[in-house]
């Protein structure tokens, strides 16, 4: 009788640790689910309002620059909506507890490369905005675009990179849950176990 009591009290607690390690590794994609969501919220909300409103100021602009600029915002946005979309749908379909240890830290450290590459892209936009402006001063004929085009670039890398480092700061401060999740885990030739200390 007691070893059969000793047994379901094992077994019951193995099914309990099993269900902690599956919470709290659900619980930390969800929160990362629901960083991303948000910030694909915010670039497609940039991006629809960018296109409206520039597509209105389009309609009657002061200058050929200003024309130039309004248009270069509106393909930018294109593009920003493009690539907010699919991200929004992943985190909204995407069922946190279904997402394994691997498939986490792999997702995780790939969303930090990914950000971190884009930020040294917006600088690149931003210094090109910078320098079509430069440019705009020694070519009369393209005066208008290469200033309007590099308005754009300056505009539109500036939020980008505010964007970037913010999301990415953000998913750093998730950095220290996931290694607590870490440390409960032991690799032995046998497999892989979770160890909980009382």
């Amino acid at each position: 009788m007691n070893k059969r009591l000793i047994f379901i009290c094992v077994l019951f607690s193995l099914f309990t640790f099993d269900a902690l390690a599956q919470g709290s590794l659900g619980d930390f994609n969800q929160e990362r689910l629901q960083v991303n969501k948000i910030g694909m919220i915010v670039l497609s909300s940039w991006a629809v309002g960018n296109m409206g409103v520039n597509g209105f100021a389009l309609r009657n602009p002061s200058n050929n620059e200003q024309a130039h600029f309004y248009r270069m915002n509106i393909f930018w946005n294109v593009v920003n909506l493009g690539l907010a979309i699919p991200g929004l749908r992943y985190s909204l379909i995407t069922d946190p507890s279904s997402i394994d240890l691997a498939g986490t830290i792999g997702e995780y450290h790939q969303m930090g490369k990914i950000l971190l590459m884009n930020a040294g892209l917006d600088v690149a936009y931003i210094t090109g905005g910078f320098l079509m402006k430069e440019m705009a001063k020694t070519r009369e004929k393209k005066r208008d675009i290469l200033r309007g085009y590099g308005r754009s670039l300056i505009l539109q890398g500036g939020f980008l990179l505010a964007f970037d480092v913010i999301m990415y700061s953000v998913l750093q401060s998730k950095n220290q849950k996931l290694v607590d999740l870490l440390e409960h885990i032991t690799v032995t030739s046998n497999g892989v176990g979770l160890v909980w200390n009382f």
